[in-house]
């Protein structure tokens, strides 16, 4: 059973490192107690990265990030220029920690 979804965007975006227009997240908690998310973003057709980090911000501000796989690729909506790709992450979103000189 399905624990405490929630559905947000996540706006400025990156994906190992490559800048992405947005992503839509969903989270939950699965049966065992884990905390699971994916990630449904548009990425340029050339774009072939598989895995990386995945940052981005929330409508009020917060900064978050996981690690994710591709797990899904399709058509974007946007003809042969996009592809849809769903994203997989596990673990808790985190804030990304900034390093000592980044102000």
């Amino acid at each position: 059973m399905v624990r405490r979804h929630r559905r947000f965007a996540l706006l400025d975006v990156t994906f190992a490192g490559q800048p992405l227009p947005g992503a839509t997240i969903d989270a939950w908690e699965d049966d065992g107690g884990s905390n699971r998310w994916t990630a449904r973003a548009l990425m340029p057709f050339g774009q072939q990265i598989e895995a990386g980090l995945l940052e981005g911000r929330t409508k009020d501000g917060s900064r978050v990030s996981g690690e994710v796989r591709v797990a899904n690729r399709q058509h974007g909506p946007r003809g042969p220029r996009t592809v849809l790709v769903e994203l997989h992450g596990s673990g808790l979103l985190i804030e990304p920690v900034k390093a000592p000189d980044d102000d």
